[in-house]
C-alpha cells in the first residue's frame, strides 16, 4: 500500500512549506518518507498538487473522460447508474457541500442537500437488515440484503474512504472527499461493469473509525450485486488470478507496488489485493477497488513491473 499523501492541513500550507525540510516536528504524525516525497513535488512539472483546488479538478477532469470514453460500451442500466453518481456530484458540489474531506463543516450541507432531493435516508433503516456481514473495514460497514440480492454498505460517518492520486511520478493515496468517493465508484461501474448503485446519504450516532470525526457525520450508501463465491472455501482469486484479470483488462503492474495497477488511458487502480474480488462461477470479479484518473500523457511515465504486458 503506498503512502497517504499528507493534505493540506497536515503540513503548512503553500508556499511557505517551500522552506520545509523533512525533519519539521510541523508534520506529524506523516513520516519523513511522505514528507520528502511532498517536498520534492513541489517542483515545477506535472499535474498539479493532487490537495489543492486545481489538483482536485484535474482528477474529476480525467475521471470525467473516462465515463465518457465508456458510456458507449457498456449496458444501459450501469450507464444509468453512472449518470446518477454524476447527477449527485453535480448536486453536492452545487450545494457547496463537497468540497472538504469531511468534518464538522461538511455535515449541514450535505444533509441539508439529501434531505431536499429526498436522498436522506433514515438511520434506523439500517435495522431492519440485522447485523453487518462486515463492521471492520476501514471504509464501510456492509450488510447482505437477502431479498433484494444485493449488498448494502454505508460508509462510516465522516469518511469517504480513499483514492488514488498522482504526484511527481509516483501514485500516493488521498483521502477522499463525497464526491471523489463517488467518481470512484462510477469508474468501477464503468470500467469493470461492477453493477453499484447510489442509495442515498444517511446519519448515525455510530462513532467515526477515525478520530476526529463526530457521530452525526454523514455518510455515503451504495448497493451492489451480491455475488455468489464459486469456492466457498475460497471465494476469493488468489494473487495470480488476480494478476490475470488486470493484464486481461488491460492494466500493467505499477512498479513496486503489488496491488496498483495502471492503464494507457490513464485509469489507476489500487488495492487490488485478495480480499477485494470474488471467484464466481464466471471468473474474477471485482468487489471495492480504489480508482481514479490520470491523463494518457501521465500515464506514460510511470514505472511497471516486468513480465505484464
Amino acid at each position: 500500500m503506498p503512502p497517504v499523501f499528507p493534505t493540506p492541513t497536515t503540513p503548512p500550507t503553500l508556499p511557505n512549506d517551500r522552506k520545509l525540510s523533512a525533519d519539521s516536528p510541523d508534520w506529524k504524525p506523516v513520516s519523513k518518507d511522505e514528507r520528502q516525497a511532498y517536498l520534492e513535488g513541489l517542483q515545477d512539472g506535472g499535474p498539479p498538487n493532487p490537495t489543492g483546488e486545481k489538483g482536485i479538478a484535474y482528477a474529476a477532469r480525467e475521471a470525467y473522460r473516462v465515463l465518457d470514453e465508456h458510456a458507449a460500451y457498456i449496458p444501459a442500466k450501469l450507464a444509468a447508474q453512472v449518470g446518477t453518481f454524476r447527477e449527485v456530484v453535480r448536486g453536492i458540489e452545487a450545494a457547496g457541500a463537497g468540497s472538504s474531506e469531511g468534518g464538522k463543516g461538511a455535515v449541514s450541507p450535505v444533509v441539508a442537500w439529501a434531505e431536499k432531493e429526498g436522498r436522506l435516508i433514515p438511520s434506523d433503516e439500517f435495522d431492519s437488515l440485522e447485523d453487518p456481514v462486515s463492521g471492520d473495514t476501514s471504509e464501510h460497514e456492509v450488510w447482505h440484503y437477502d431479498a433484494a440480492g444485493r449488498v448494502v454498505k454505508r460508509t462510516w460517518a465522516g469518511v469517504c474512504g480513499q483514492v488514488p492520486v498522482y504526484w511527481q511520478g509516483r501514485i500516493l493515496m488521498k483521502n477522499a472527499s463525497l464526491p471523489e468517493y463517488l467518481r470512484r465508484m462510477s469508474l468501477q461501474v464503468a470500467v469493470f461493469k461492477s453493477d453499484i448503485r447510489f442509495e442515498g446519504i444517511t446519519t448515525s450516532d455510530k462513532p467515526s473509525m477515525l478520530s476526529g470525526h463526530q457521530p452525526g457525520e454523514p455518510s455515503a450508501v451504495i448497493s451492489q450485486e451480491w455475488i455468489q463465491a464459486a469456492r466457498l472455501s475460497k471465494p476469493s482469486p488468489d494473487d495470480g488470478e488476480i494478476a490475470k484479470f488486470m493484464a486481461d483488462h488491460g492494466f500493467r503492474r505499477i512498479k513496486d507496488s503489488s496491488t496498483g495497477w495502471a492503464r494507457k488511458d490513464g485509469v489507476i487502480v489500487m488495492d487490488a489485493k485478495t480480499d477485494n474480488f470474488i471467484m464466481s462461477k464466471d471468473g474474477v470479479v471485482p468487489i471495492d477497488l480504489q480508482m481514479g484518473a490520470i491523463g494518457t500523457d501521465v500515464v506514460k511515465g510511470l514505472e511497471y513491473g516486468e513480465g505484464l504486458r
